[in-house]
């Protein structure tokens, strides 16, 4: 019976040492090093979403030289239009799925908006 008692409280001491050692692996909010976000996306690139009469998220921040990706699920038309980095910009007008991408080279915060539902369907990204 001792034996028994002993190779629990064992067991269990060695459970305790499993735990996480702070070794700066990623959290799920902050990437370890450059390598990648959280899901396996390289640092430099952030994803929205681009669904039935919405973006998500609909703020984001990034910094200067990030590459955003508006990827389109769903069954409406949709488009990005937008002044980025002092040029005019507009996507193809794009229904169910599809991507398009743009790599942010200036600082600054820049509004953008579906080409097909205007102030109805907007977003925000600011670049630091």
């Amino acid at each position: 019976m001792a034996g028994g008692l002993a190779a629990v409280a064992l067991a269990s001491l060695v459970l305790a040492g499993c735990g996480d050692d702070d070794d700066g692996d990623a959290s799920p909010t902050r990437p370890a090093g450059n390598a990648t976000q959280p899901g396996g996306v390289p640092s430099n690139l952030t994803k929205i979403a681009v669904s039935d009469n919405k973006f998500t998220p609909g703020s984001l921040q990034v910094p200067v030289g990030a590459n955003v990706i508006w990827e389109w699920s769903g069954t409406a038309p949709h488009s990005v239009v937008g002044e980025f980095d002092g040029e005019r910009i507009e996507s193809p007008r794009l229904t169910g799925t599809g991507t398009f991408q743009h790599a942010f080279q200036k600082a600054g915060t820049f509004e953008y908006q579906c080409g097909v539902h205007g102030a109805a369907m907007t977003g925000t990204i600011r670049v630091q």
